[in-house]
């Protein structure tokens, strides 16, 4: 009997699709061969829509040991990230959100004792711990630097917020999208 969950992947997504799935997901760049494999394509469909990707330009190819291998590109990711923001958030939104992470932060920094983020780990290396203090540290870190990307991200939109609303509105689209 066949894995229910590998069935219904194949059932609502086309090849190509899951394909372009697979890579929106990746961490570090892959050969066809993987991503075909993570998709449940052919070789031969995986190698096709990934050419597709890398003309759209939204995925980068990169040599790796000699191997070639795939990547989303980063710039395309984070255009496609702002828009998402500035589309489900408000100006108001947007501002509210960059005063309560960057408050989170200012908390770690008082709880901690700390200016920044290597301050902060390297309190790891440089104070006898416990497992539970070291998993609180490792954690605050993780928390502090995902933050910083939220601010950093927030701070786009609000910067291309008047513009991308502005040319959204006089193309008569409700939303906003990326071709």
């Amino acid at each position: 009997m066949g894995d229910p969950h590998r069935e219904q992947w194949t059932e609502e997504y086309s090849g190509r699709e899951r394909v372009r799935l697979v890579v929106e997901m990746l961490g570090e760049p892959e050969t066809v061969t993987a991503i075909a494999d993570r998709a449940d394509v052919a070789w031969a469909t995986a190698d096709s829509e990934l050419e597709a990707l890398v003309a759209e330009n939204k995925t980068k190819e990169h040599t790796v040991d000699g191997q070639t291998k795939y990547a989303p590109n980063p710039v395309q990711t984070l255009i496609a990230e702002v828009l998402d923001l500035i589309d489900e958030n408000s100006r108001d939104e947007l501002e509210s959100t960059l005063v309560e992470h960057t408050a989170q932060i200012e908390s770690l920094q008082e709880e901690y004792e700390v200016e920044t983020l290597s301050e902060l780990r390297n309190k790891l290396v440089e104070e006898d711990l416990s497992t539970e203090e070291l998993r609180a540290i490792r954690n605050a870190a993780s928390t502090w630097e995902a933050l910083k990307t939220e601010i950093r991200l927030s701070k786009h939109a609000l910067q291309l917020y008047s513009d991308v609303t502005q040319l959204s509105r006089s193309d008569g689209d409700d939303g906003l999208e990326i071709a």
